[in-house]
Order: structure tokens, then sequence, then C-alpha cells
């Protein structure tokens, strides 16, 4: 794969974040920084596949897995819900195009076929929950350790610059 090409895939996965945080309404101060979750997500999910040599059922976990962790720490970065953060990302990996296939496949008649694209759509489901399910399960037991003030303090940085670049945004846009 050229390096152009994977370029704009990562352009396409902000697209993506972009258009889908802007589709579920989500707060404008995350507007920024949602779709970084995306590129994360597809760039791990292309280095999993073409530098890895996994298969795309466990690249999507890979992916998944890199947006769920991201998710779940700009959830408390910035102080909204995990949701907001994880529906965008997972516009890339939900399986939309596997059921599809699945249901032509059945209805033409071959369900062979039919079930071989079951199969794989309802694996790459699987990735994507136990990624979500592996996240939740990593923060709950970072939750529980005792950390030292400056790292707790130094953890709220972000919004500090994403509310700069929201009020650029805004005078750009009056």
């Amino acid at each position: 794969m050229k390096v152009m090409d994977i370029i704009l895939q990562l352009i396409g996965a902000y697209g993506v974040g972009l258009f889908a945080i802007l589709t579920i309404e989500g707060p404008r101060k995350v507007l920024f920084w949602t779709p970084l979750i995306n590129i994360a997500g597809w760039a791990s999910y292309l280095i999993s596949i073409h530098l890895g040599g996994f298969s795309e059922i466990m690249a999507t976990y890979f992916g998944s897995l890199v947006i769920a962790l991201i998710s779940q720490m700009y959830a408390r970065i910035f102080r909204e819900p995990v949701t907001v953060f994880f529906i965008p990302a997972f516009f890339l990996f939900v399986p939309g195009g596997g059921m599809y296939r699945t249901a032509l496949a059945f209805i033409q008649g071959d369900t062979a076929q039919g079930f071989t694209e079951l199969g794989g759509t309802l694996f790459t489901a699987l990735a994507i929950a136990l990624a979500v399910y592996t996240s939740d399960t990593f923060v709950q037991i970072i939750n529980k350790q005792k950390f030292p003030k400056f790292i707790r303090k130094n953890y709220r940085v972000i919004p500090k610059v994403a509310k700069k670049t929201e009020k650029k945004i805004e005078k750009k846009l009056k």
C-alpha cells in the first residue's frame, strides 16, 4: 500500500468522525477532537493488517481497542459521556456492509455465501464488543490505582487547548 493511499484513508477517517459527531449533534467542544480517535483507530487497523499480518477481524479488534481506550480517556478529560466518543468512532468498524451482503446472499438463494458472510459479520461485531469490554476493564483497574498528585493535576490540559481552539473557530465563523 502506498503512503498516499494511507494518508487519504486517514483523512477519510477524520471526515467520517467529523460528520458522525455532527450527525449525532455532539458537543461543540469535542468537534475537533473526536475525529482524531477515528484516525488513531484506523491507523492501528491498517498497521495490524499491513505490518502485523493479522486478519481483518483481529485488526478490527486492535483498532476498536485503540478507539475504546482513547474514548475512555477523552470522556474523563472533557467530562462528557463516553458514548459521545464511542459512537462516531465506531462508524468505521460496524459491519453494516457485511450485514447487507449476508441479506443479499440469502435473498438470492446462496445460503453457503450467506452463512460465510454472517460468520464474518458476527465475528467482527464480537471483536468490537470484546475491545470495548477490554478497555472498560482496563480503565476500572487503572481507576483503582493511586496516582501522584502531579499526574492528576496535569490531566486537564487538553480541555484548555480545546476551549482556545473552539474560540478561534467561533471568531472565524462570525
